[in-house]
C-alpha cells in the first residue's frame, strides 16, 4: 500500500535522499542566469538612486517649502539605495561555488525570491507612512512643519511606489526563471512563495519517516 507524504519544511527535504541526487541541468548555467538577473536589477536600482541624488540634489538648493523637503528626502533615499546597489553588485562579482544537489539549489533560489517578497512588504509600509505623513501635516501648528511633513510624505510615496514595482518585477523575473529551468525538473515538488511541498511516495514498510504517514 502506498501513500503520499507532504513535507513543508525545506530542511526535511534536504535531510532525505533527495539531497544526494545530482541536478539534471547545468547548475552553473542556472546560477549564472540568476546572477545576471540580480545584476541587471541592481543596475536599475543604482540608476534610479543616481537620478535621485543628481536631480533632487540640484533642485534642493533651488526650491523652497514642501518641494525642498521633498527633494531632501529623495537625496537620502538615493544615497541609501546607491549603497545597497553598489554592495550587491560587488557581491555578485565574487565567485561562488554552484550547488550540485536539488535541495540546496531550491533553498538558495527561494531565499532570493523571499527576499524580494519581504522587501515588497516593506515598500507597502513606506507607502502607508507617506500617506500618514501627508494627512498628519494638516494638524501641525506651524506652516514650516506642515510643509516638511507633506514634502517627506510625497517623497515616501514616490520612493515606495518605485521600490514596490521594482521588487515585484524582480520577484516575478526570478520566479519565472525557476519555473522554466528548475521547478519542472523536480518531480513531485511544488514550489510557492516561501514554501516547498514535496510529495514522496513511500511504502508502509519503508523506515524513512514511517511513523508520520497514514495508511
Amino acid at each position: 500500500m502506498r501513500c503520499s507524504l507532504v513535507l513543508l519544511a525545506l530542511p526535511l527535504l534536504a535531510a532525505n535522499e533527495l539531497a544526494a541526487q545530482q541536478l539534471p541541468l547545468p547548475a552553473t548555467e542556472f546560477q549564472a542566469r540568476r546572477t545576471t538577473l540580480n545584476q541587471r536589477g541592481m543596475l536599475v536600482l543604482g540608476g534610479w538612486a543616481l537620478g535621485n541624488v543628481g536631480v533632487s540634489g540640484a533642485r534642493y538648493f533651488a526650491s523652497e517649502g514642501r518641494e525642498k523637503y521633498f527633494h531632501q528626502m529623495n537625496v537620502g533615499w538615493g544615497v541609501v539605495n546607491l549603497a545597497l546597489a553598489g554592495s550587491s553588485l560587488w557581491a555578485t562579482r565574487r565567485p561562488h561555488a554552484a550547488p550540485t544537489d536539488r535541495a540546496t539549489l531550491v533553498r538558495t533560489h527561494l531565499r532570493t525570491e523571499n527576499l524580494y517578497l519581504f522587501n515588497a512588504g516593506l515598500d507597502v509600509a513606506y507607502l502607508a507612512t507617506g500617506l500618514y505623513l501627508r494627512e498628519r501635516a494638516a494638524s501641525r501648528p506651524t506652516f514650516r512643519r506642515q510643509q516638511q511633513l507633506r514634502g517627506y510624505g510625497q517623497s515616501l510615496l514616490l520612493q515606495g511606489g518605485f521600490l514596490l514595482a521594482f521588487d515585484g518585477l524582480m520577484f516575478a523575473a526570478h520566479h519565472r526563471h525557476a519555473s522554466q529551468r528548475l521547478y519542472p525538473l523536480l518531480s513531485g515538488l511544488q514550489v510557492g512563495p516561501g514554501t516547498v511541498a514535496f510529495t514522496l511516495p513511500i511504502r508502509q514498510r519503508q523506515p524513512l519517516l514511517a511513523g508520520l504517514h497514514k495508511p
